[in-house]
């Protein structure tokens, strides 16, 4: 936190520059701002307030608050949709909170070259409804869709359930506007397609969690609509037999958009015959006859590997439970939490044994029923499930544990630590088990570069 005097001055500058609705100050205003969907003990949700909020609409008035910050060595915070899981957005040091949400704007649709530019706050969802009038789409579908902004999905390297197909976040991102630790802008390159010019500065930025600068402006890859789509499902005994079917189809030629598979709790109220709770589906996107002849091929997978194929308007319908059951049901459940792992395939059935039947046992964390196992079905197979947190003081000591625990398990089997919710506050104390002593040298010193005064999001990413 910085002293009461400094803040005055710096809230009344840049009410002055900005408008004075721009910039929040009192405490009552604040209280959203004290920390992102991180689980925290209840008696400590508001533990950390920053000093100020300001949200800008331009780059210009970006570069304003950037520069009163650094000369000052305030810390800044860059905000997107907040939906971040893992301590992103807790202002430990107090300082600036930028949210750009406010920066909404659709700046251009270029049909012709495949690219959309936009600010930073404008959501996924809105900005898949403003294409979809040009006949083209972003195709970034994750769970928090509908809420997440296009900077919050790049800081955060945002996953996609279509990444099988259009890749994620990371791949969408083609050139990127910055404003750095100085105020000075940063272009990281061309609006095109692709070149093998220059370093790639862009990818820095992607899953950078603020530490490196705010973006301010995206130029993103699209691709045109689809002819048609349908989602194929298959009802199995239980979450491994559905994995069979899952790994087959992966190891097949099919071009599907992207899938699951999971376990369900109740699969007869899906439409799944008896003793059937397991799943696996695929989405399929293209012309009708590309689709019409994958769907074909997937059912046949299914047959072949002991699945039931699902009526088309249950599997629709189960479909549509991604956004639920992976963000909102987060909101309205109890208290609770999710990881997200990824290990190589040979190593899955271990993975999960060792998760659930030692080090969550040991800490007494059971799983949430019916999202116990999951694995994206795709090219980054992403294994994920949620458990219970014990609203206790030995549950919560427990819990505190958990994540360390887990990183020893997950990089001992050659896997990451956190596949698609990046590090915050929640992974920092485990990267160590995941990069050698030399990268992690390399990651400080490109901080250092970009931020010699560690103003932006201190204490985050990386390790001290």
């Amino acid at each position: 936190m910085i002293d009461a005097a400094l803040r005055d001055e710096i809230c009344g500058l840049l009410s002055a520059r900005l408008g004075e609705h721009k910039v929040l100050w009192r405490k009552s205003d604040l209280v959203p701002y004290t920390k992102d969907t991180y689980r925290m003990k209840p008696d400590e949700e508001c533990r950390y307030y920053p000093d100020l909020v300001v949200l800008p609409e331009t780059t210009a008035e970006v570069q304003t608050v950037v520069k009163l910050a650094a000369e000052h060595r305030i810390p800044l915070l860059p905000k997107g949709g907040g939906s971040n899981r893992t301590g992103m957005l807790v202002p430990t040091s107090g300082g600036i909170i930028v949210d750009t949400i406010k920066m909404n704007k659709v700046l251009e649709v270029d049909v012709r070259n495949l690219y959309v530019t936009v600010q930073p706050g404008v959501t996924l969802k809105d900005l898949e409804d403003h294409l979809s009038n040009h006949g083209v789409a972003l195709n970034q579908e994750q769970g928090s869709f509908k809420v997440a902004t296009v900077g919050g999905s790049i800081s955060t390297s945002g996953f996609s359930r279509k990444h099988q197909k259009y890749g994620t976040i990371a791949d969408r991102v083609m050139s990127l506007e910055v404003v750095l630790a100085d105020g000075r802008v940063l272009r990281t390159g061309p609006k095109v397609l692709y070149t093998s010019t220059g370093y790639r500065l862009s990818q820095l930025f992607i899953g950078a969690e603020g530490t490196l600068g705010i973006i301010t402006e995206a130029t993103l890859r699209v691709e045109p609509l689809p002819e048609a789509s349908d989602v194929v499902l298959g009802f199995y005994k239980d979450f491994w037999a559905a994995n069979e079917g899952a790994q087959k189809t992966m190891s097949s030629c099919v071009t599907f958009v992207g899938g699951e598979a999971y376990e369900l709790l109740d699969g007869a109220n899906w439409g799944a015959p008896p003793g059937m709770n397991g799943v696996f589906y695929v989405a399929l996107e293209g012309t009708k006859g590309e689709v019409e002849a994958q769907a074909a091929y997937v059912k046949k997978i299914i047959d072949a590997t002991g699945g039931v194929i699902a009526k088309r308007e249950d599997a629709m319908r189960l479909f549509g439970k991604y956004t639920e059951q992976w963000c909102g049901g987060r909101a309205k459940g109890p208290l609770d939490n999710c990881f997200t792992s990824c290990v190589p395939m040979d190593k899955l059935k271990e993975y999960y044994e060792r998760l659930w039947d030692d080090v969550m046992a040991k800490s007494g964390i059971v799983p949430v029923p019916g999202v116990k196992l999951w694995l994206d079905v795709g090219r980054y197979r992403i294994a994920g499930g949620r458990y219970f947190i014990q609203p206790t003081e030995e549950g919560w000591e427990n819990y505190q544990k958990v994540p360390r625990q887990l990183a020893e398990m997950v990089t001992g089997l050659g896997g990451t630590i956190s596949a698609c919710h990046g590090v915050g506050l929640e992974h920092l104390g485990c990267l160590d088990l995941e990069y050698s002593a030399a990268a992690l040298e390399t990651m400080r010193s490109i901080k250092k570069a970009f931020d010699p005064d560690n103003i932006m999001n201190p204490g985050k990413k990386i390790p001290p």
